[in-house]
């Protein structure tokens, strides 16, 4: 056995079963080599801070070049209100204070540290690698404790990120939350991660090919209870101080970061979980994150993140800005497959949506001031509302949310259309897009018969539905469907319902691609009704790291892939 070509065991090995492989182990050192190659055994580990010297020990020798994927579980201590002394918990029953803030960004940096130096050591000198690093946003445990405890919109922050060592063998980092958490109804609280994260781990990671991420990062997204106590608590969940602040975060980290010229995949996703993301109240009042800037910096700053990329998905609350600047011209010169999910609410506060009378179409956004952050101290609002619940029971029962934004508001879709028109006329190398929004239709008491409304929108009006615009370009499979959408001209589909863009909108989608290139256009889909709104099970299929785009070698683990329809 020992005698035998490298070549020929590793042949061998590739076609045995796992269960087989277990024997080939022992029958010489290339075999067992060969074995644990062939096995996978060893492409994946989950690890957190309590098992990294078993990490290091495990790969520190032959084992490293056969990791692809680490996952890493972030931990942060449970609080148990039991275990603080008198004299905080006086001030800090309800609220955290800033001393813990602190606490638990210290902890998470320190964690994130021992990753990159465990993976730094096992680099040594060569960089060599192609790992995958996915690291997920923990989920604390609260014990012993009233709501507020649970219902956290503070982020967790990386500190000094400077000090970090850079980190040859990534290739492709996902920054995850790893679960949806109802902390009304559980006794957790999941921990969001500051967005400018993204940005600082990316910029430490110089072959970096791919980024990706499923964030929560919305407003007024939170279940829509039945009571008043329920209500507020909830609230506290997604203050929009905390968000607007880590939206600018993030924008200020894009423009002062070197990224690496290697990123040619974008995978981010900022309305995760969908469910939460369009359970939002169409008479909600929004605040406006963009503040008194005449776009919205966390829009543009991903227009700068995308300039080289081959292919990007997006999923977010974004602006004109996101693909056009506000004074200028940009190109996308790489390009080739992109698909946007944008949300039906601006940065600003306004709605690309209205109601098919008119109703919602002039609402503003709010100003976000102190009033708009969770206080460091107790309050006596804090301790009334524990009192009543403390004597009364929370009722945590979730009534429907009025949703009846299903026809476009031109005053402010009108210029997103234009700027995406623009730029994906600057894409030279452009293959497929898709710009489109999810739509619910839950009128109830908004309209005087909103059943009966809502067939003349929709074959199923109590589904999903979609509004959006695909282009496909010639002797292209477009988003991979095979066998359709497959022609020798160039298309456009406009899945919009009775709504038509203007003519000078219409001239700006024809320019897309070359012109000299007949250019096919289809209104509405017949099995939906032409002029009716679609199911969106059309758009979820147009998943650019999905099943039918197998392009990007990235993720490698396939359970970041979900085919089924958005809920």
């Amino acid at each position: 056995m020992n005698n035998l070509p490298q070549e020929l065991v590793e042949r061998v090995c590739g076609l045995l079963t796992r269960d087989d492989l277990k024997n080939t182990l022992t029958l010489s050192r290339s075999f067992q080599y060969a074995s644990e190659r062939a096995s996978g055994v060893y492409t994946t580990f989950d690890l957190k801070s309590s098992n990294i010297k078993e990490f290091t020990k495990l790969y520190a020798g032959r084992r490293w070049a056969y990791l692809r994927h680490v996952r890493y579980q972030i931990h942060i201590p449970s609080y148990d209100a039991t275990a603080a002394d008198e004299e905080h918990l006086a001030k800090h029953n309800c609220r955290e204070s800033s001393q813990e803030l602190q606490e638990k960004d210290q902890l998470f940096t320190e964690q994130i540290k021992s990753l990159f130096d465990s993976i730094k050591a096992l680099e040594g000198n060569s960089s060599e690698g192609k790992l995958q690093l996915t690291i997920y946003a923990p989920i604390r445990e609260v014990h012993e404790s009233c709501s507020h405890r649970k219902c956290i919109s503070w982020r967790l922050h990386l500190l000094s990120p400077e000090s970090l060592p850079r980190l040859g063998s990534v290739r492709a980092l996902r920054i995850e939350d790893p679960g949806i958490v109802y902390p009304l109804e559980d006794n957790k609280s999941l921990l969001k991660v500051d967005l400018r994260a993204i940005v600082d781990l990316a910029a430490k990671f110089p072959r970096l090919e791919y980024l990706g991420c499923k964030l929560f990062a919305g407003s007024g997204w939170t279940p829509y209870y039945n009571s008043e106590a329920a209500r507020t608590y909830s609230r506290d969940c997604d203050r929009p101080g905390p968000l607007r602040d880590t939206r600018l975060d993030f924008a200020k980290a894009i423009e002062n970061a070197t990224l690496p010229s290697t990123l040619r995949e974008a995978q981010l996703d900022f309305l995760w979980p969908m469910s939460s993301a369009e359970r939002i109240d169409h008479d909600e009042q929004l605040p406006n994150l963009a503040g008194a800037n005449t776009y919205d910096p966390f829009s543009s700053s991903l227009r700068s993140l995308s300039h080289g990329l081959r292919r990007l998905e997006l999923k977010a609350v974004a602006d004109a800005s996101l693909l056009w600047p506000s004074d200028g011209s940009v190109s996308y010169p790489n390009l080739e497959s992109i698909c946007i999910l944008f949300h039906m609410s601006t940065p600003a506060g306004r709605w690309y949506f209205g109601g098919p009378d008119g109703l919602g179409h002039d609402a503003e956004g709010f100003s976000v001031n102190e009033g708009s952050y969770p206080p460091l101290e107790d309050t006596t609002d804090d301790e009334a509302l524990d009192e009543e619940v403390d004597d009364d029971g929370l009722n945590i029962e979730v009534v429907n949310s009025k949703q009846f934004r299903v026809r476009p508001n031109d005053d402010v879709l009108s210029p997103f259309l234009t700027a995406f028109a623009k730029a994906a006329s600057e894409m030279p190398k452009l293959k497929e897009a898709c710009l489109w929004s999810p739509l619910r239709w839950q009128a109830g008491d908004s309209y005087g018969n909103s059943d009966e409304m809502g067939k003349d929108l929709s074959k199923w009006p109590d589904r999903p539905l979609a509004w959006g615009i695909t282009y496909i370009a010639p002797q292209t499979f477009g988003f991979h469907f095979e066998g359709q959408h497959f022609s020798h001209s160039r298309q456009l589909f406009w899945t919009t319902g009775p709504w038509r863009p203007s003519d000078e909108l219409h001239d700006l989608f024809g320019r897309i691609g070359d012109q000299s290139t007949e250019l096919l256009q289809y209104w509405g889909l017949d099995n939906y009704g032409r002029d009716k709104l679609p199911l969106r099970e059309v758009f979820d299929q147009f998943q650019i790291y999905g099943r039918r785009h197998p392009a990007c070698a990235w993720p490698v683990d396939k359970s970041f892939i979900v085919h089924k329809t958005l809920q």
